[in-house]
């Protein structure tokens, strides 16, 4: 069986001959041309030991930059291309799941270096220059059966090895809807707990790969396989909650209003993230929306303020999981935000004034957060998203500012027509303008803000 090789990795395999070695794509992207779908990470392997790879490869003037060394791994840059290349080795390991081998072995060939490795349908070699697979540990036919099985026969030593291996079976079955093989899923579960020694990292990528599984291979279409639901529904029966969110614990079988809710809090939030939009902003967000139920009920016995509590835990959870800063500042606002005026009491110059403080962008996304909420209640329930979308749009059209410098007023111009200098003063004048071409939009000209500013 052969594969095409991309183009651009023909002189990687050019400069490997010249050297009489071969040198093999591995993983994602043999086993994605198997499967006629967009080439994954670019991973290549052979023989030849980090040190004889520096030495070589400069000469058919390809860059060697070192990565890990110790673990056999270097980075190969030619053209516009990186390629990570690892040579083939023999590993051993310790108690726990860290992922931290007491012992590596560079080997001669592919066969040993395959049995290290997770998931049989990841251990699938193709020569560069000739695009001929190697199948080792049985991929080929694991793809063929649509099925998710460990390289070897001990699964338990897999996931024992690399607890992170655990989150990595979820989102690999999510993201092609494959099946799990009986004794893989058993030795994930019993190995669950190991991802205690994973850094937060690590388990935050694998965490949001997850939550965008649906978004993966767009061409597979969407179906419960391919779903966040069917992932985090793995992720609860693996029990592994208080490695990514503790208080999901508590969100389990939590009833809610019948007549708003047809699913507990836990239910209700995996399917809320499925229905917003797949980016990882939104789906955190939507995930998230009610962590705070839990917390808000048992302090106050009721959950109306739970977005307040919602949005300090969201806070927490995602700096322990080590998501940047403004990450934790946008996700945690929108969950904080996701109640705002559910009861439709609020005027339209209120609205008008509150979306423009949040701005275009916040202002859209806490509108498809509380669409998603709303399909996620499992009822046709219309609270205000469609109002809001109307509103917002409405702005869009009428030109309203969304921040104090789409004004049509610099401020030289303001201070010239309102005799104030530059100060306190000056900044609240200009506030006032804002807050008054947000609800007048036709105001905003440089003539009707000068008349403005006079009085």
């Amino acid at each position: 069986m052969r594969i095409s090789i991309p183009k651009e990795l023909l002189p990687l395999a050019e400069a490997f001959a010249k050297e009489n070695t071969k040198v093999y794509a591995v993983g994602g992207l043999v086993r994605n041309a198997l499967l006629n779908l967009p080439p994954s990470d670019i991973d290549v392997c052979s023989r030849l030991t980090p040190e004889q790879v520096a030495a070589a490869m400069p000469e058919h003037g390809i860059r060697v930059i070192e990565k890990a060394a110790e673990m056999g791994t270097v980075e190969l840059h030619f053209g516009s291309v990186r390629v990570e290349h690892t040579t083939f080795r023999k590993e051993s390991y310790g108690r726990g799941g860290a992922h931290r081998p007491n012992d590596v072995a560079f080997g001669e060939n592919l066969a040993d270096d395959a049995w290290r490795r997770d998931f049989s349908v990841n251990a699938l070699y193709a020569d560069l220059s000739t695009g001929e697979v190697g199948d080792p540990t049985g991929g080929i036919a694991d793809l063929e059966r649509q099925i998710i099985r460990t390289t070897s026969a001990e699964p338990d030593e897999i996931m024992r090895s690399d607890a992170l291996r655990v989150l990595r079976l979820v989102r690999f079955a999510c993201e092609m809807g494959f099946a799990i093989d009986e004794a893989t899923w058993a030795a994930a579960k019993r190995n669950a707990p190991n991802l205690k020694d994973i850094a937060a990292e690590r388990r935050r990528e694998e965490f949001v790969k997850i939550l965008l599984t649906d978004a993966r291979y767009p061409a597979l279409g969407r179906d419960e396989l391919r779903s966040p639901v069917r992932g985090l529904r793995m992720l609860d029966e693996l029990d592994v909650w208080d490695f990514l969110v503790p208080e999901f614990n508590l969100a389990r079988g939590m009833a809610q209003r019948p007549d708003h809710h047809r699913f507990d809090v836990l239910e209700h939030s995996f399917q809320v993230c499925a229905a917003a939009p797949p980016t990882e902003k939104l789906r955190l967000a939507a995930l998230l929306h009610d962590v705070g139920k839990p917390d808000c009920k048992r302090e106050t016995g009721v959950q109306y303020d739970h977005d307040q509590y919602g949005e300090r835990i969201a806070r927490r959870v995602l700096i322990e999981l080590r998501f940047p800063a403004r990450t934790v500042r946008e996700v945690s606002a929108l969950v904080g935000g996701h109640m705002y005026d559910i009861q439709h009491q609020a005027k339209t110059d209120t609205l008008r004034v509150r979306f423009a403080t949040w701005g275009r962008e916040r202002t859209l996304e806490q509108i498809l957060l509380r669409e998603a909420d709303i399909r996620g209640c499992g009822y046709d329930i219309d609270y205000v998203a469609e109002d809001w979308r109307m509103l917002y749009e409405t702005m869009l059209r009428d030109g309203t500012p969304f921040s104090e410098r789409e004004l049509a007023i610099s401020g030289e111009q303001l201070m010239e027509a309102s005799g104030l200098p530059e100060g306190r003063e000056l900044g609240e004048l200009k506030k006032k303008l804002f807050l008054h071409c947000v609800k007048h939009p036709k105001d905003n000209t440089l003539v009707r803000l000068q008349q403005l500013a006079k009085k």
